[in-house]
């Protein structure tokens, strides 16, 4: 069901600004229509399985702004006016309620400024059961394992195999109508071999740069135009290799090969083991960013770690084919990237800057062996395994878990949940399952959902929906033991966290400062952390607007020190306040509640409702927010941690 927010102008010739008219839509692919009852939310279920599912009875609509969440709710033939939601509202979510009170189907907007929208702006919501498939309009052409990539709120598929062999078409899926639209490839870029061995990556404002494969070129596609709107630039020869984009008009590429022939490396495959940095103003002058160590790496992905410690900001290669176990990890200007070992082919994105990889190469027996890439470690940290499956493939989800999909034959869908280690592997319930699925195509597009396609040589496309944690959730609480809260507490190291004996302890490592936890979902430069810990050892801290280890707002507990407020600034700590006393030891048997409260201007820090610390902060970035050990040794059992806006 696609659900369609209008923005409107005056009723019965009442002017009410801001008025928002909701059309639901059952048909993915079908239009909207409103009313003249502009000053209103208006339902109007057309019909289907998506989007009403049997039983419903009530709608929540939710308007996720920067101080926090408001809900309304309804009826399904009923009118609301909500003209008082807020101007800074970022997303707009909307839940079906079914008899007994579950959701049957859910969605949210792609973010948005809602007060800065004009009048007439319709907002597109695409509607799924929770944890579950609906079916797009087929696309355009049969397509299997093709590349795909978000652009703008939506995404970008292009080439993969048809049923004659490699195509060199592509097709824009348009969250706008819920459907695919073709777009038009330049001459150029259409040969026998298609896009066989290039790869996408895709810019700040949602353009998307397709760079490599058969042509040597990189050529940019703009969503807002549905179309390539740069010429071919041939570029160094490379194929099957990463790209990611490091600036607003500046991309970098790793790994890969030389060449493409008959859709494979050109023999011999020649290992490209220089990563280089293309400003797409002067393509033909690429510079190096750094020499790789794996070697052979074919089919890896790129992933941003944000500002490490020491102020540098560094990148993965990780996953793929070739060099199994291995990964790169470097930052650009780095003579030779470090090798670090125990990776697998499939990975994706954790909080915290860490990567998860799970999974043997597609060609190899099925193994379900997983392990986590640690930010400044040497090695990657095993961790839970598997099911052992060939041809999955997985994406990160906003609110810290990761999905994968394929490779099993009853088409379930495989979680990982880093606050558990644990995976499971369900059956969606959902009107539109995709059945079996061999390496699927995956992107995760801006309002949270999973796009899935190219799993077999066939036009069919799907949208997942997971949970409506995100950046823009206004309340999340993550409880580690025997708690039915939503939220997801991610450890970046794995090996710093011991479940037992009804305890989610933290223990910082021999020779570091402390060991993090980040909750998934909100993404904010104001709000508050507030955790319920018992202190068994050292001392607690509480992380704010973190993007990378050395990128954050810290406040630190330590017994026989003073609290004090601490800004990692591109890898720098800088003291930005302290408190006149000492803090006294904590008390291992009792659990202590600790809050940080950030708003635009200062920082408020308390112990059991208690102020210890307050002072000016200048504003800051969004970021993650969360806990930490501190000190050597310290070790800190985690009752519940709740980020609110």
């Amino acid at each position: 069901m696609r659900s369609v927010l209008v923005r409107s102008g005056p009723r019965s010739g009442v002017r009410r600004p801001g008025a928002l008219v909701l059309v639901a839509v059952a048909s993915l692919g079908g239009g909207a229509a409103c009313s003249d009852d502009a000053a209103h939310v208006h339902l109007a279920p057309r019909g289907g399985s998506c989007g009403r599912p049997d039983g419903a009875n009530l709608v929540k609509v939710t308007a996720y702004a920067a101080g926090g969440e408001r809900s309304e709710s309804l009826a399904l033939d009923q009118t609301l006016a909500i003209a008082d939601f807020p101007a800074d509202t970022e997303q707009i979510g909307i839940e079906v309620i079914v008899g007994g009170g579950q959701t049957g189907a859910a969605g949210k907007s792609a973010p948005l400024v809602f007060g800065a929208l004009a009048e007439g702006t319709a907002i597109p919501v695409a509607m799924a059961p929770p944890g579950g498939f609906c079916e797009l309009p087929a696309m355009h052409q049969a397509r299997a394992q093709p590349l795909v990539a978000p652009a703008g709120d939506g995404a970008l598929v292009v080439g993969g195999l048809g049923p004659d062999g490699p195509l060199s078409s592509a097709e824009y899926y348009d969250p706008e109508t819920a459907a695919f639209v073709e777009v038009a490839v330049p001459g150029a870029l259409s040969n026998g071999q298609g896009f066989t061995g290039a790869a996408l990556a895709t810019l700040p404002d949602g353009r998307v740069a397709l760079v490599g494969g058969p042509q040597h070129a990189v050529v940019v596609f703009d969503p807002r135009a549905r179309a390539f709107v740069t010429d071919p630039t041939l570029v160094d020869a490379r194929a099957f290799h990463a790209a990611i984009a490091t600036g607003a008009d500046e991309i970098l590429v790793a790994g890969g090969c030389s060449g493409v022939a008959a859709g494979a490396c050109s023999e011999p495959a020649e290992a490209e083991l220089v990563a280089q940095r293309y400003q797409l103003s002067r393509l033909r002058q690429p510079e190096p960013a750094a020499t790789l160590a794996s070697g052979l790496r074919i089919a890896p992905r790129l992933f941003d770690l944000g500002i490490q410690l020491d102020g540098a900001r560094r990148y993965v290669l990780a996953g793929g084919s070739g060099a199994i176990g291995r990964a790169d990890r470097f930052a650009v200007g780095d003579p030779t990237a470090e090798v670090l070992a125990g990776g697998r082919a499939q990975p994706a994105a954790l909080d915290g800057g860490a990567v998860l990889t799970a999974f043997a190469a597609d060609a190899a027996a099925a193994d379900g062996a997983a392990a986590v890439i640690v930010p400044g470690a040497a090695a990657a940290v095993p961790v839970a395994s598997a099911p052992a499956l060939s041809g999955a493939r997985l994406v990160a989800l906003e609110n810290g878990s990761v999905v994968g999909f394929g490779g099993d034959p009853a088409g379930r869908v495989l979680r990982y949940d880093p606050m558990q280690d644990g995976w499971t592997l369900s059956r969606a319930e959902s009107p539109d399952q995709t059945g079996a699925l061999r390496a699927p195509s995956l992107a995760r597009l801006t309002d949270g959902t999973v796009l899935v396609l190219g799993g077999a040589v066939s036009p069919r496309a799907w949208l997942y929906r997971p949970s409506l944690v995100g950046p823009a959730s206004g309340s999340i609480t993550a409880t580690p033991v025997g708690g039915t809260a939503v939220g997801i507490l991610t450890a970046p190291d794995p090996s710093t966290v011991t479940r037992d004996g009804g305890q989610w302890r933290l223990t910082t490592p021999s020779g570091a400062a402390m060991a993090s936890a980040l909750v998934g979902g909100p993404r904010t430069a104001t709000g508050s952390v507030r955790a319920i810990v018992r202190v068994l050892a050292g001392g607690v801290a509480l992380i704010a607007r973190q993007t990378g280890p050395g990128q954050a707002v810290i406040a630190e507990l330590l017994p026989g020190d003073a609290p004090r407020l601490v800004r990692r600034d591109a890898g720098g700590a800088h003291e930005v306040c302290r408190a006149s006393a000492v803090l006294a030891a904590f008390d291992p048997a009792v659990p202590v509640t600790v809050r940080l409260v950030l708003t635009d201007h200062d920082a408020r820090l308390a112990i059991d409702d208690r102020e210890v610390l307050a002072c000016g902060l200048p504003a800051g970035e969004r970021g993650a927010w969360g806990l930490a050990s501190l000190g050597a040794p310290a070790e800190v059992a985690v009752e519940s941690v709740t980020v609110a806006r």
